[in-house]
Order: structure tokens, then sequence, then C-alpha cells
């Protein structure tokens, strides 16, 4: 019996170990062929400033250096000069949420009670853009509670090696 309880407590950990609290999503244009891309360069940034990650800042830093491992231990090479097969560009945000519980039963104020719990909720956006056809072909979106502005380096490289187990689309 007491086998039995320890063997089911081992699970119950490795089941809880992997479970994680980051969302992915992953689409891409059916009609293309990602055979074609071996090169990458990152996408030039826009004009516009507003909602963006600052250059150069620590966010920024961590999330090019996440994804141009993940490119790279595909066998992508990234260049710095040139014309690349694909550009590479990303997208962040962050929202606020609000999440509820209620539990217990009785009448009015006596046996309920109500949780209320406050947190972020940020999103990473990565999008593979074809320069000869100007047009994005992949696109890969993870989700996650945020717990610091900069992003978490190991939550950072998490979120995007789950992108990115998904590039090239099968």
């Amino acid at each position: 019996m007491k086998q039995y309880f320890f063997t089911l407590l081992l699970l119950l950990g490795f089941g809880l170990m992997s479970c994680s609290s980051i969302s992915v999503r992953t689409d891409y244009d059916r009609d293309v062929s990602f055979t074609k891309y071996q090169t990458f360069k990152w996408m030039p940034n826009p004009k516009k400033k507003r909602g963006k990650v600052p250059p150069n800042s620590l966010l920024d830093k961590r999330i090019r250096i996440a994804v141009e491992t993940e490119m790279e231990a595909k066998g992508y090479r990234f260049i710095k000069e040139g014309k690349p097969d694909a550009l590479i560009a990303y997208h962040v945000g962050v929202q606020n949420k609000v999440d509820i519980n209620r539990y217990g039963y009785g009448y009015g104020y006596w046996g309920r009670r109500t949780h209320v719990r406050r947190y972020k909720e940020g999103s990473i956006i990565i999008d593979v853009v074809d320069p000869e056809i100007k047009q994005m072909v992949w696109r890969g979106a993870a989700q996650g509670i945020v717990g610091h502005p900069d992003g978490d380096p190991e939550k950072i490289q998490e979120a995007i090696f789950k992108i990115f187990e998904k590039y090239p689309p099968s």
C-alpha cells in the first residue's frame, strides 16, 4: 500500500512539473514551401514607437537572443548584411487580468467567500515574413503570466522555445 501511494505521489509530481503556464498557438500559409528559407534577418523597426519595446532594452535583447538561438538550432543562418530568405519580427503586449473565485455555500454573507486575484498576462508574437512576396508566412504566439517588466529570462526562453517547436510547419 505504501509503495502504491508513493508511486501515485511520484506520478502526480511529474505531471505537475510538465504542466506549463504558457500557451502557444501557430498559424501559417499552407501554400508556402518553408524549405526555401535558409537565412534570416530582423525586420527593420517601424517608425511608430507607440506600444513597441525600446530597442536595446533588456527585454528586446532577451527576445532577440532567444529567437536567434532557436532559429540557428533548427539550421537557419542569421545574417546582418545582404538579402535574407526570411525576415523576423516580434510583438509583445501585456494586459491586466482579474480572476474571481467564489466558494462555499450558505445564505447571504455567511458561509460564502470570494477570492480576487489580479495579475498581468503577457503575450509575445513571432512573425516570419517572406521578403520576396512581402507577406507574413508564419506566426507563432505565446501567452503566460508576467512577473517582471523586463521579462524573466528563463520564461522568455521557454516561451520562444515552445513557439519554435512548431516551426517550420510540417
